[in-house]
């Protein structure tokens, strides 16, 4: 692992101390409730257990909840929440001259980092204050390090996808490095850059959540301090992209098999090229399935006039004065076509097939203290082992 990621060691004491001077506090951090659901109860009972619970409960990310182990996944929240799962698709974002091809582009990757949500929900371990997480990714065919892969740690954080990281594309190799850290508890609020010397490009911001149950499903929605994912492109003068998550409904309660919706906008705004694109998703139907649940336009529009309205638009409220230059849509977990103005329609992302990318993290022996992977390898050993 390249040494500039090196976990910094921090003292648990200075963290408190500079997180009371953010002033990250609210008050439901006094309200947090202790919950506990019995492990051995079955997964329907344990449920309705939780769900009794969730009633009344302004945001259930506050909660102290302790689940049956059926419902977690033994890995770190830090490396679970991670917008790398197909990582080709973040270093060809500034590839192209044409400003209207590296919109699409940060749009392909927007749909890629939601590869992971395909499947079924399980609740990774929550992230302690200061805990810290580093990995990196291999583009375009270059050597792996001697390191751990992403499938376990040890043997004990769980299984996913083998595969290639990604396509080799012609491009040279590229390496995107991931350095995240805990920087609250509650709420709980992360810090995270992403970046890829070799092709100029980084991305930054904080994660943080917010969900409440609301009758058969969870609403999660962005919290206060998430103002979206900042993506700059240094070898483009430093053209910025500013995107804004979807909400998303985690629905399947009653069954015991969660799975997540997505639902209503996404905005992606690029004001130094007058470009932006709005992606609106459609909740599934009770009956039957949606044909297409995802469509989407870019458009030029006038940073002067337009830029703070973007983020309150839906696809209906583009006004004329706006010039579309390509339309998009389809199904963002499988496949996604665009159409740019003039031209026949073409695919833009089809993620059908395709598994969430491998990452490289270092050995275990060599991780620091506060290190994700470190601090939860016991827990998911005594998960695994039963």
């Amino acid at each position: 692992m390249a040494n500039d990621i090196e976990a910094t060691p921090r003292n648990s004491t200075s963290v408190d101390e500079e997180m009371r001077s953010l002033k990250i506090q609210t008050p439901e951090m006094d309200k947090a409730e202790d919950v506990h659901i019995d492990g051995d109860q079955s997964k329907f009972s344990a449920m309705l257990g939780i769900l009794r619970k969730f009633i009344g409960v302004s945001d259930i990310i506050s909660m102290r909840l302790s689940l049956p182990s059926q419902l977690l996944d033994p890995i770190p929240n830090l490396e679970y929440w991670n917008y790398m799962d197909r990582p080709e698709y973040f270093v060809r974002i500034s590839e192209s001259d044409d400003e209207v091809e590296r919109m699409l582009a940060v749009v392909a990757w927007w749909f890629s980092k939601l590869l992971k949500h395909k499947g079924k929900v399980l609740k990774p371990f929550n992230s302690v204050l200061g805990e810290q997480f580093f990995c990196q990714w291999q583009v375009g065919g270059g050597e792996r390090e001697d390191s751990e892969s992403s499938s376990s740690t040890n043997g004990t954080l769980g299984e996913e996808a083998a595969a290639s990281d990604a396509s080799n594309d012609g491009q040279t190799s590229a390496t995107v490095e991931y350095i995240t850290e805990q920087i609250s508890h509650h709420p709980p609020v992360s810090a995270f850059v992403y970046r890829c010397k070799e092709r100029g490009i980084e991305a930054a911001g904080y994660d943080h959540i917010s969900a409440k149950f609301t009758g058969l499903s969870a609403s999660v929605t962005t919290g206060s301090f998430c103002k979206g994912i900042f993506i700059t492109l240094k070898n483009r003068d430093d053209e910025m992209y500013v995107g804004i998550h979807p909400m998303a409904s985690i629905v399947g309660w009653l069954r015991g098999s969660l799975k997540v919706q997505l639902v209503e906008s996404s905005h992606i705004v690029c004001e130094k090229t007058g470009l932006a694109a709005i992606v609106e998703f459609k909740e599934e139907r009770w009956f039957g399935k949606n044909k297409e649940n995802v469509c989407g336009k870019v458009f030029r529009y006038d940073p002067s006039k337009h830029g703070d309205q973007i983020a309150q638009w839906k696809l209906k409220d583009i006004p004329k004065s706006c010039t579309v230059v390509a339309t998009f849509g389809g199904n963002w977990d499988k496949r996604v076509a665009v159409k740019r103005t003039g031209s026949q329609e073409r695919t833009l992302i089809d993620l059908s097939d395709l598994p969430v990318a491998e990452k490289t993290v270092k050995q275990l022996e060599e991780q620091g203290e506060l290190e994700s992977r470190k601090i939860w390898s016991p827990v998911a050993t005594s998960m695994l082992q039963g």
